[in-house]
């Protein structure tokens, strides 16, 4: 069985629990994982910064499907 390449294996550590876990602490920002609730002091600060933010989440299936329209229209409005 192959090895997994070094980036997946690095990905898989700072995607592990402990690691996300040190994220607001160290990082100052939010963990990637939905499981991890930090409750340092950066989080805090965070989550009131966060009251009444609405967070835009893409729907990726549909921009996967249409990237190539959403592309031509970013062209024909920047003219770029």
């Amino acid at each position: 069985m192959a090895r997994p390449p070094r980036s997946v294996k690095f990905l898989d550590y700072l995607l592990s629990e402990p690691v996300q876990c040190q994220v607001s602490a160290v990082g100052g920002g939010f963990a990637a994982r939905q499981d991890i609730k930090a409750t340092d002091a950066h989080a805090t600060e965070l989550a009131v910064l966060m009251k009444g933010v609405d967070v835009f989440e893409p729907d990726w299936k549909d921009i996967d499907k249409n990237l190539g329209g959403y592309l031509d229209a970013w062209r024909k409005a920047t003219g770029s």
